[in-house]
């Protein structure tokens, strides 16, 4: 009898272990490999190795990588562990130059002898259409990565981040949107509550609209103190930068720059009160703020040393203001961008700006390999460890990195959990468009112009349209028009 129970009880074992391994493997037929933690690097290893097996790799190959100086530190991971890492589980080696800090383009142009660089999401445009990058959507296909948002470990905004005319034309290694900087320190000082409390009639709170922030610059704005009101960018190459969310928040659910036919709506209302508000700022702002180059490197050590109540930059800029040698350590805040109340409706929107994004070169000899390095880069677990290189500028990008608590020391707890919402509300970068340097390089110097008073607002975007008008004739209306609608679906809504 006991024979007759055991036996049974086998089969019935041996039954339901067939079962779930029928079960496993049908599921592994629609789940692609790198929904598993560090899927995404193992298959990327994978397919190399099978390509060096097939001879279309050679086994002594090297991957060239040109980066800016600050990059490579991120590339290469602390004490060079991400590069050992790829040479010991591919075999390939890793080859590294410095790139001057010039416009991406501009260097491709010339420089041609490597297989991997980095480039900002508004250069995609020129990049891809001057046939200095590849499309990377066959790739996808072929080796069958997932570029997605999943809340766990996914990418924050991947249509934003790597694509130009619905093509993938690069893979995320940074995310880089603008966020608000505080001084929480003076935020809660009860002299300062009460003095705002009794000259505005109202609590001091961060600031809900532009309108909001202005007024706070302005009442902590005490030069004979040593202590500015902001030193946000007034400079003619990133102005833009700091211009875009205010005007984007204008209407609902964003404020374009064209409309449908390519005609500029900067010159309108909304155009010239975000430019009046930007404007504003400088007499709340250090002299030198509107210095031919005087950007982040002229105004983040003005924050760092305690001398601005306010400044606008990526997440990067918290691991400056957190080390040993910041004067505002634990002191400051990042907040939510102001927005403006539209038809009752509060619209926050910020903007990506910098941002630094793995592109294969088109004249790559190993375009695969260079391709399959990003994606292995990129992965939720190697990118952790890149972020966590203390002297590199990559900012988070995916959301299992809000969740590293190595970061938290970096960028702080509090700068790590509001960076989700923050991706949510950003515009892209630029205008999107072949010719976005000329596009930019227009509104920047007519930005600059109305910061040093020399013309008005309402004459900066009048001269900025109608600059624009010319640049679309220039590339072709027809064709801008098509590019235009294909980057309006990065917008949030």
């Amino acid at each position: 009898m006991i024979f007759f129970y055991t036996s049974c009880y086998i089969e019935y074992t041996e039954k339901r272990f067939w079962l779930f391994c029928l079960c496993f493997f049908i599921v592994l037929q629609f789940v692609p490999l790198n929904a598993f933690a560090g899927g995404q690097s193992q298959r990327a290893v994978h397919e190399v190795k099978k390509l060096i097996a097939q001879g279309k790799i050679p086994n002594d190959a090297t991957l060239r990588i040109v980066a800016k100086e600050g990059n490579i530190t991120n590339l290469w991971g602390n004490r060079m562990a991400i590069k050992s890492q790829w040479e010991d589980a591919t075999g390939v080696m890793l080859d590294s130059g410095i790139r001057p800090n010039l416009p991406v383009l501009e260097f491709m142009r010339k420089q041609k002898d490597f297989d991997l660089t980095l480039a900002r999401q508004r250069e995609y445009p020129d990049l891809y259409l001057e046939n200095l990058v590849m499309d990377l959507t066959p790739y996808v296909r072929r080796f069958g990565f997932d570029i997605n948002a999943n809340p766990d470990t996914g990418f924050f905004r991947p249509t934003a981040q790597t694509r130009f005319d619905d093509k993938i034309v690069a893979i995320p290694a940074d995310g880089d949107v603008a966020v608000m900087y505080l001084r929480k320190d003076m935020l809660d000082d009860p002299g300062f509550k009460a003095e705002f409390a009794k000259k505005h009639n109202r609590p001091m709170e961060i600031p809900a609209t532009w309108d909001d922030y202005l007024r706070l610059i302005q009442f902590f704005h005490r030069p004979e103190e040593g202590i500015f009101g902001t030193c946000e960018h007034r400079d003619p190459q990133t102005g833009w930068m700091f211009w875009m969310p205010r005007y984007a928040s204008k209407a609902w659910p964003n404020q374009y720059l064209f409309d449908d036919d390519m005609h500029p709506l900067i010159n309108s209302a909304a155009g010239v009160a975000a430019t009046r508000n930007y404007v504003k700022t400088v007499v709340y702002s250090p002299d030198g703020i509107t210095g031919e180059k005087n950007h982040y490197t002229y105004a983040m050590p003005i924050f760092r040393s305690g001398k601005s109540f306010a400044y606008i930059i990526t997440t990067a800029g918290a691991k400056g203001f957190s080390g040993d040698k910041s004067t505002v350590k634990d002191k400051f805040i990042v907040c939510p961008m102001p927005g403006t109340m539209v038809n009752n409706r509060l619209v926050r929107r910020t903007s990506f700006i910098y941002g630094n994004n793995l592109v294969v070169t088109s004249s790559s000899r190993h375009p695969e390999l260079a391709f399959l390095f990003a994606m292995w880069f990129s992965d939720p677990d190697i990118s952790n460890q890149a972020l966590e290189v203390a002297r590199g500028i990559a900012d988070p990008f995916r959301y299992n990195h809000v969740h590293n608590k190595k970061l938290r020391p970096l960028y702080t707890r509090q700068v790590l959990e509001i960076l989700p919402s923050q991706f949510e509300i950003a515009v892209p970068a630029g205008t999107g468009l072949p010719g976005d340097s000329e596009y930019i390089r227009a509104l920047n110097d007519n930005l600059w112009q109305a910061a040093k008073g020399e013309i008005t607002a309402e004459t900066a975007m009048t001269q900025t349209a109608a600059q624009w008008e010319k640049i679309t004739e220039k590339f072709g209306r027809r064709q801008q028009i098509r590019y235009w609608k294909a980057f309006k679906k990065k917008f949030p809504d």
